[in-house]
């Protein structure tokens, strides 16, 4: 158990950290009055060296591999912090950026295979749903939390709390190896016989080409539905400020949309077979379109504040989705895995920036949300042909 909250501790620090990193970076070029694109590079920065990193990190990943890779991030972040606090130039924070942006790709993917390996004594099915619902309700909390914090504190006091963070994280990590290593052995020293396999065996109920094509199903919904998560997070604070509504209430909107989020990913932790099935797709996608369009025409501020919860009800089952169907691959999760954060660093760099240039072109902010009901739709009609109930009987 132990293991277990310290494991699921780490993701939720490190996206905890990184809104920090986000924040305070692009407020500090704001209040420097530098143009609009040097503002819109600080995260642009970070997302290069993530996708880049990932990139190789997909080549070497492996879960006997995964928690040294998870320790080298959090070493790594912890002198990301420190270069923030000693080295705090306005235009050195780039290389932080950078720095921060390896330190977090050694982290992702290989964490997603560290946690499907930690949910001991549950079939592959249960440990692999079970794994997927508490990373993504950690990440979720973490991420809708940092920026709510540091837009509280001082730019010395963030990065002190982003170092701390990080020396949490690494000290976290050195204590589960210690744990794992002492429970492997006690293990090896008991001398009772085995009553039996601790683990559930059951047939998997696809064959492995099935895996294939349902994990890169993952793939297009979840980049389709990073867009949509884009178009909120980067477009909702103009439509807010046009239509009045205080900052507060902006920043509450998105902060509402990332705890649904974690805790629709911690009520899906049961699931059974939802994510095979096309009705739920249907549902699924129904309620992302339903408040992405409430987002382009709405205009009263509670309203605003329903349309988030429910859109967050979609990008909780959209990111269960695209994790799910990566680690339920019975030999090729870490390329899989590698691929959904490349594909999600991606899409967040460029997606707002068609947004913008939507919103731009027709000179109505809304427009970018009716083409992020568009990508829903896509993804839909995807789920659709991909999920054929006589396809998936006939590769049984």
């Amino acid at each position: 158990m132990l293991t277990k909250i310290l494991a699921y501790f780490v993701p939720f620090a490190i996206n905890f950290l990184n809104g920090g990193f986000f924040f305070i970076t692009s407020h500090r070029f704001a209040e420097a009055d530098c143009p609009a694109t040097v503002v819109a590079s600080a995260v642009a920065a970070w997302g290069v060296a993530y996708c880049l990193v990932t990139g190789l990190i997909g080549k070497l990943v492996k879960t006997s591999n995964a928690l040294g890779l998870i320790l080298a991030g959090g070493v790594m972040l912890s002198l990301t912090s420190a270069g923030f606090l000693i080295f705090d130039g306005l235009y050195t924070q780039f290389v932080w950026l950078l720095m921060s942006g390896c330190g977090a790709a050694l982290f992702c993917a290989p964490f997603q295979l560290f946690a499907k390996s930690i949910e001991n004594g549950k079939s592959k099915k249960s440990g692999t749903v079970s794994a997927t619902s508490f990373y993504t309700l950690t990440w979720s909390l973490g991420f809708a939390s940092g920026p709510l914090a540091f837009a509280r504190v001082t730019v010395k006091t963030g990065f002190i709390i982003t170092l701390a963070l990080a020396l949490a994280v690494t000290g976290s990590v050195v204590l589960i190896a210690l744990l794992r290593k002492n429970q492997a052995q006690t293990n090896s020293g008991s001398t009772e016989e085995p009553t039996g396999d601790t683990r559930v065996s059951v047939k998997m109920p696809f064959p492995e080409k099935t895996f294939t094509r349902l994990a890169i199903l993952g793939w297009i919904v979840g980049g389709l539905g990073t867009l949509t998560v884009s178009q909120i997070r980067s477009i909702w604070p103009k439509q807010g400020a046009n239509l009045q509504i205080s900052g507060d209430h902006v920043a509450y909107v998105l902060a509402v949309v990332s705890y649904v989020q974690a805790f629709t990913a911690l009520a899906l932790c049961r699931s059974k077979c939802w994510m095979w099935k096309r009705v739920p797709a249907l549902l699924m996608s129904v309620t992302g379109i339903l408040s992405l369009l409430t987002f382009a025409f709405a205009s009263d501020v509670k309203i605003f504040y329903t349309a988030a919860a429910c859109y967050g009800v979609y990008s909780g089952c959209l990111y269960f989705y695209l994790v799910y169907h990566s680690l339920a691959h019975p030999s090729r999760s870490g390329f899989f895995v590698a691929g959904n954060e490349i594909i999600v660093g991606v899409t967040s760099m460029l997606a707002p920036l068609v947004g913008g240039f939507i919103a731009d072109v027709t000179g109505f902010t809304g427009s970018a949300f009716i083409f992020a009901a568009a990508a829903v739709v896509i993804a839909f009609t995807a789920q659709m042909i991909m999920l054929k109930p006589e396809k998936l009987e006939e590769e049984k």
